[in-house]
């Protein structure tokens, strides 16, 4: 049996027979340190290993309520298809001939389908602490969703929209990914931060270490063309699918200030300044003036306070405030008056 191969069909294939051999009664310590040694090797037998994972899951689920499909799993095992066999047995099968069995048994699609995922989500005025079925916490921002997906040797989140801070708990079997977009960022223990715009991916490393590349769930097996490794108080911005991704160092105290309820900025340019005080209020601030952009702002300021903060601006900046209806407050250059 080879568990080499790196083609997709065949990290597939080799996945559900990893999963066969580790819950095989006769399984040896020699074999769980192979597989821990190809499981490790690349992200994509990561993913492989967890789709046979929700595979097999899947699948005691129907064969519980579909007598024909247990009569068609006992006809490809050779024998009875038990509950304490089924762990072992079934996934060797669906290695082999089992798939296309399923297939011509009107089961079109069925490894695509896995067991439903938890899907948590905030309204635009509402942040939410999630506790995960592993201990480990999900701040969700404002306007924000994931699905969470906890198995036995994964623990798989897709952020949808918006932002999160992920304070994952520490456990060396199963490594914590995270997708968002094209991107995935994998870690075993650590604090960091995902937020999606559109095709735009930022993440922030506040603690401990993570892997960032590229992902495509059309393809998933499909080799990464680059992997980014970020240490404490890095930033990775990846915008769409061909332009590089790009690292720089961050106040992740700053960053992820909004977790606290807090927006903290230091040196932040305006433009970026304004994008975060807009996540919480329903007024918007828009620089109507290009020149205002990269003006410099710092201040430790409440959120969704955007009176205050607007108040502090016109204090400490050139600017004045403008009503531009539609919920809009333009902010344009303020000229002082010469002197007579």
């Amino acid at each position: 049996m080879d568990l080499t191969s790196n083609t997709r069909a065949s990290i597939e294939d080799v996945a559900a027979r990893w999963y066969a051999r580790i819950h095989a009664p006769d399984c040896t310590g020699r074999d769980r340190e192979a597989f821990e040694k190809w499981l490790r090797s690349d992200p994509a037998h990561w993913h492989a290993y967890a789709n046979a994972e929700r595979t097999v899951r899947r699948f005691d689920q129907l064969i519980e309520e579909d007598d024909g499909l247990r009569a068609l799993a006992d006809d490809v095992c050779g024998e009875p298809v038990t509950t304490t066999r089924r762990r072992w047995a079934v996934p060797a099968a669906l290695a082999a001939s089992l798939i296309v069995a399923l297939v011509a048994f009107r089961m079109v699609g069925f490894v695509e389908h896995s067991a439903p995922a938890e899907v948590f989500a905030t309204r635009s005025d509402q942040q939410r602490d999630v506790t995960l079925a592993d201990h480990s916490v999900v701040h969700l921002d404002v306007g924000s969703e994931i699905s969470v997906n906890i198995g036995d040797r994964t623990r798989e989140i897709t952020l949808t929209r918006g932002r999160a801070l992920f304070d994952v708990a520490k456990d060396r079997e199963r490594p914590f990914m995270v997708t968002a977009g094209r991107t995935r960022t994998t870690a075993l223990g650590t604090k960091f931060q995902v937020q999606q715009s559109g095709e735009r991916v930022i993440v922030v490393l506040a603690e401990g270490s993570v892997s960032v590349a590229p992902f495509n769930q059309e393809t998933p097996a499909e080799p990464a063309p680059w992997e980014e490794r970020l240490a404490p108080g890095e930033q990775l911005s990846v915008e769409g699918r061909r332009a590089p991704p790009v690292k720089i160092s961050v106040d992740t105290y700053m960053v992820t200030s909004w977790s606290r309820g807090r927006l903290v900025f230091r040196g932040t340019p305006l433009a970026a300044a304004v994008e975060e005080v807009n996540r919480y209020s329903t007024r918007k601030l828009r620089v109507a003036d290009p020149s205002l952009a990269s003006l410099p702002v710092g201040g430790n300021f409440i959120a969704g306070d955007s009176e205050l903060i607007l108040s502090a601006f016109e204090a400490a900046l050139p600017l004045r405030s403008v009503d531009g209806g539609g919920g809009e407050i333009l902010l344009f250059r303020r000229y002082e008056s010469s002197p007579l």
